[in-house]
């Protein structure tokens, strides 16, 4: 049986306009209708069922453009208030944080001077208080006088840090290179091979400083004939997959590196480099922390284990040494 002259049928009521139709309706008429809704909506799954259960009076007629341009209108007023808000709250806020921080400073100053008040030295005598007291007062005055003119906040000197490594100065146990823009490939070339005699340094970092593969294979050799570096940071640099591979191979003659970073390179390595990556792992028994996030699963658990491995061995010749437990 056709259905098509039925369908035609219908299609004349697809215009109507159902707000304007029910505004014609009387009251009696209404109620009619929802009575007959009601009789429908015994078919009607019961999410589904949208009855009126208001009893208010209605108010006046309804104007659905006046009401749509009303909020219109009060979101542009909305809008155009917010940012100079904005602009009020924040500076409120930033008032704030400025006075808890004073506040704070100035709590943290008073329970460093309560000890010494408490004590009462005699005058013009000088005691072990007052002069510890003076030497932490004037180390903290030479901290917040170091400041730096580089964008990076980053305060070291470098050619003075090359010099006293060089030298194989004993204070100088960390030398941090982060985020110095200016600094050159030449210039971290020279640092790598500065640390190849030095016995002091321990903790080499020179994040984000464009190091490439060069850079990469001067820290290798360094790695190979410097056995006093412990940890080392080379993440968000220019390093290849060659060069990675270069700084693990590096650890089958280091046995004294715990901790290599090196996440976040412009070059990705792949999964044949993360393979290999693990096999040069499995060589090194010392490193307990590695900064790389592997893309595959399974050099990830591999990875996991090694390091696993090595810090169960390392407490258990912790716990069979003299010195142990």
């Amino acid at each position: 049986m056709s259905t098509f002259g039925f369908r035609t049928e219908l299609k004349k009521y697809e215009e109507l306009d159902e707000d304007e139709l029910l505004a014609t309706l009387s009251s009696e008429e209404l109620q009619e209708l929802e009575r007959e809704l009601d009789h429908l909506d015994d078919n009607v799954p019961i999410g589904l069922r949208q009855k009126d259960q208001t009893a208010k009076t209605p108010t006046g007629s309804f104007d659905r453009d006046a009401l749509q341009k009303y909020w219109e209108d009060e979101n542009k007023k909305r809008c155009q208030m917010y940012p100079g808000q904005l602009r009020t709250w924040w500076k409120k806020k930033s008032k704030n944080k400025e006075r808890l921080r004073n506040a704070s400073f100035h709590d943290h100053e008073c329970k460093k001077e309560a000890p010494s008040r408490n004590k009462c030295p005699q005058k013009n005598a000088p005691s072990k208080v007052s002069r510890s007291e003076a030497k932490r007062t004037e180390t903290t005055e030479q901290v917040l006088n170091v400041t730096s003119d580089r964008a990076s906040g980053n305060p070291t000197v470098i050619d003075k840090t090359l010099e006293q490594i060089l030298c194989d100065d004993a204070t100088v146990s960390e030398v941090n290179l982060n985020n110095i823009e200016d600094i050159s490939q030449e210039t971290l070339l020279r640092f790598a091979e500065a640390l190849c005699t030095n016995t002091h340094v321990h903790m080499f970092s020179l994040a984000n400083t464009h190091a490439d593969d060069r850079v990469a294979f001067a820290i290798s050799k360094m790695l190979s004939e410097n056995q006093f570096i412990r940890n080392l940071n080379i993440e968000s640099n220019f390093v290849s997959g060659q060069g990675i591979l270069a700084l693990l191979a590096a650890l089958q003659h280091n046995r004294t590196l715990v901790e290599l970073r090196f996440h976040n390179q412009r070059h990705i390595c792949g999964g044949k480099v993360e393979m290999e990556m693990v096999q040069l792992l499995r060589e090194n028994t010392t490193l307990l922390k590695l900064g790389y996030q592997f893309d595959l699963p399974g050099p990830r658990m591999t990875a996991t284990s090694i390091l696993t491995r090595n810090q169960d061995q390392r407490q258990t010749e912790f716990l069979d040494s003299p010195s142990g437990y």
